[in-house]
């Protein structure tokens, strides 16, 4: 009986050690990854230090990687939403980093603080959308993402993020700057087709007050349900609920005082066209 204790405890430890030791790896890669997104990836001119190198494009061009940008090309907001409760949600905008860095085509990513988001696959197809547009193989290029909230929380919809992970990449492998006042929200395959997601009015209403002038959103979706509570008295009660009701997502804004243009897109490149810098 004593043996089978102490093999038991010898068990129980070793998984405790493995248990800490894939901790202790998660923290240091996700400590690395925020590390060069928010210092060494900014550096990387070939005036100042080095660069990822040329990368060709399926015609045969050099694009060189890493040089200068003249404004914010480096990240683009995204939004999400966040469920309070039965028939209550808000929308949050986030700001999404990215780099490119020198690899084997895959993609890295990060958040700060902890948030419920999952990124990993979108952001993968997004990358895919994003080499199929500019031509550029990124076989020999690895993209890293980082994420950032001003809160942690716990976003329902990671993959309607995938379209905005499709511009940013695109800029970057294009060298070419973006907007910084149009946010997207939608999916992306690997064709560059952008699909439909939910909550657009909550996404709509966090990138007004995020001081977008443009919000695209996927085909069929400028127009969106909300909740409307309605407060029904019965003797001392008061009974609540909730009726979908279909709006204009512009119009709906306006009334509650945000100006902000809605958009709707197809693809990858009519939604770059809006994010080209003017």
């Amino acid at each position: 009986m004593t043996v089978i204790k102490a093999l038991r405890y010898e068990k129980a430890s070793t998984a405790i050690y493995v248990l800490l030791c894939l901790l202790a790896v998660s923290l240091a890669l996700n400590i690395a990854l925020s590390y060069v997104l928010l210092y060494e990836a900014q550096y990387f001119a070939p005036s100042t230090g080095p660069t990822t190198g040329p990368s060709t494009s399926a015609s045969g061009t050099e694009v060189t990687i890493g040089t200068p940008y003249s404004h914010n090309a480096s990240f683009i907001y995204i939004v999400g939403v966040v469920s309070e409760g039965s028939y209550a949600y808000r929308g949050v905008a986030m700001t999404l980093q990215g780099a490119l860095m020198k690899g084997e085509g895959k993609v890295y990513v990060s958040t700060t603080p902890k948030i419920g988001i999952e990124l990993q696959e979108a952001a993968e197809m997004a990358f895919k959308a994003a080499q199929r547009f500019t031509g550029v193989d990124t076989s020999n290029l690895d993209l890293l993402l980082s994420v950032t909230a001003s809160e942690s929380i716990y976003v329902v919809d990671g993959p309607s993020a995938g379209a905005a992970v499709a511009v940013l990449a695109s800029s970057l492998l294009l060298n070419e700057p973006i907007r910084s006042d149009v946010v997207i929200t939608g999916t992306v395959d690997e064709f560059g087709n952008i699909g439909q997601v939910g909550g657009i009015v909550y996404k709509a209403e966090a990138a007004a007050k995020a001081g977008a002038r443009i919000l695209l959103v996927p085909p069929g979706q400028s127009k969106d349900v909300v909740y409307v509570a309605v407060e029904r008295r019965v003797g001392p009660f008061v009974y609540i609920r909730y009726y979908p009701r279909l709006v204009d997502v512009e119009g709906y804004l306006r009334e509650e005082g945000y100006a902000i243009e809605v958009v709707e897109v197809s693809t990858l490149g009519e939604a770059f066209n809006y994010f080209r810098a003017r």
